[in-house]
């Protein structure tokens, strides 16, 4: 019984600690290791996983150099959206252009855009507008992504 009391307190603890740690909005942005870049192109490292995930530039990158911090948003198209009932978040495939995304929603904007949670966060535009209804923040979604995939960097500060 006191092992039991233990364990409840220690996930009592856990959970309401994290909450420190969690945004209190949801946010496009995110830090990334420059693995390589082109003119047209980049491939992004995020920490804490093994992606290297190749986008289109939205704009041009100067100042930074492969193994750099970068900082940016990554903007997809979804081609058809479906909730999913389990699983986890991931992009699909772990090395190159991004195929298949799954992720949790953070938000439904009313411009358009849905936020999504996977391995990186990405706002992504819906193809089909009757996808939308299946973007309920804090449900998990999968979704096949169109080629082009764009990174835009944040400004450098």
């Amino acid at each position: 019984m006191l092992v039991n009391k233990v364990a409840l307190g220690v996930l009592w603890w856990l959970f309401y600690s994290m909450e420190s740690f969690m945004p209190t909005s949801p946010q496009s942005a995110f830090d990334s290791v420059l693995k390589s870049i082109t003119s047209e192109n980049i491939v992004l490292n995020p920490p804490g996983n093994s992606y290297e995930v190749e986008c289109v530039l939205g704009s041009p990158v100067q100042g930074f150099e492969v193994g750099d911090r970068i900082t940016g948003t990554v903007h997809a198209k979804a081609l058809r959206v479906h909730k999913a009932s389990g699983g986890g978040a991931f992009i699909e495939p772990v090395v190159g252009e991004p195929r298949i995304v799954a992720g949790r929603v953070l938000a439904n904007n009313s411009d358009g855009a849905v936020l999504i949670r996977s391995a990186i966060p990405m706002l992504v535009e819906l193809s089909d507008e009757s996808d939308r209804d299946t973007c309920v923040p804090g449900e998990f979604v999968n979704f096949h992504v169109a080629s082009g995939v764009v990174f835009s960097p944040s400004d450098r500060s």
